[in-house]
């Protein structure tokens, strides 16, 4: 029992040291800015594109409207912790029967990215969550009753939580994270995150700037988690100029 104690607390001790370590060198998340951009898109949306779509969205395709809520669940908190469990057991099972160590060093790494990604994605939903229930926006789907500008804080009723859209935030930390992870195919993870934003505005049940607001705060989520396994040197790599996180994708070839 002490033994596994003094091990617990070695790790800690470990974890820390190595944060400390990386702390100085890497630069801050940069909220100010962004926060100022995300304002600025979500503002536009909403006294721009939020009534002109919400009253358009009722004359779409069907087969838009059906393809839109066929892909949309991808964004479902749920589907996503699922995928991300399974990576990490699998990658737990694998390890313990892999007897060479570069190949249990690579499902290590593996299931680090895994991690990262998870937790990309809690933190967003979380916070998501509160503030939709906190603003209390009413959604389109009551557009013809309450309008854009109808507001019932701390309501428990799904019609009033439309503000952030609670899947475009899981859709923003899922595809920037993997953005971050996967910078070759970066613009490919941007472009499916926004289209499966835009679901969510096709069904009729978030403004555009629900969904905005939504994807950005998944984003900053996910490029703040980035900086914070970094400072751990987990999964991301720190530049020598201190810039950007690096993910270490030669530990996988």
């Amino acid at each position: 029992m002490t033994e596994t104690v003094d091990r617990r607390t070695n790790f800690w001790i470990h974890m820390r040291n190595r944060y400390e370590a990386r702390r100085t060198i890497h630069r801050r998340v940069p909220w100010k800015g962004f926060t100022l951009s995300a304002v600025n898109i979500v503002a536009i949306a909403f006294f721009v594109f939020d009534r002109p779509l919400a009253q358009g969205t009722k004359s779409l395709a069907p087969l838009l409207v059906s393809i839109a809520g066929d892909v949309t669940d991808i964004g479902k908190l749920a589907w996503i912790l699922a995928a991300l469990s399974t990576v990490l057991v699998t990658g737990y099972l694998v390890r313990r029967r892999l007897w060479k160590v570069r190949r249990r060093f690579r499902m290590v790494y593996f299931a680090q990215m895994a991690a990262y990604v998870g937790t990309s994605v809690l933190l967003a939903a979380l916070v998501a969550n509160i503030l939709k229930f906190a603003i209390g926006r009413a959604r389109p789907l009551l557009y013809e009753q309450e309008g854009i500008f109808s507001f019932a804080p701390f309501n428990m009723d799904f019609l009033h939580q439309s503000f952030p859209s609670g899947h475009s935030a899981n859709i923003g930390a899922l595809f920037m994270a993997l953005a971050l992870l996967f910078p070759r195919f970066r613009l490919a993870f941007i472009g499916i995150g926004l289209w499966l934003g835009a679901t969510r505005i096709i069904l009729g049940v978030h403004y555009p700037s629900d969904v905005a607001a939504g994807l950005a705060l998944g984003a900053w989520f996910a490029f703040a988690a980035s900086i914070l396994f970094a400072r751990f040197g987990l999964v991301f790599s720190i530049g020598r100029d201190g810039g950007w996180p690096t993910p270490k994708l030669d530990r996988l070839i």
